[in-house]
């Protein structure tokens, strides 16, 4: 699976927990302490989160850390 595919699962996952968890991208990047452009980054490349973010992220019901290792 090249970068590319893998962006779009990960975008596929990130909206979906979204969904489960009734949030808007401007709610969690508000729980992250983001800009939307920046949010918008790190959903295009996931490795770009930090681990302070995925436990923020966690803390607030997302189950994430699976898709991020």
């Amino acid at each position: 699976m090249d970068q590319v595919e893998e962006k779009y699962i990960f975008r596929g996952y990130f909206e979906n927990e979204l969904k489960r968890l009734g949030l808007k991208r401007n709610q969690v990047s508000a729980i992250l302490g983001c800009t939307a452009p920046t949010l918008k980054d790190r959903i295009d490349n996931p490795g770009k989160f930090t681990i302070n973010e995925i436990k923020k992220l966690e803390n607030n019901g997302f189950d994430i850390k699976k898709r991020l290792i």
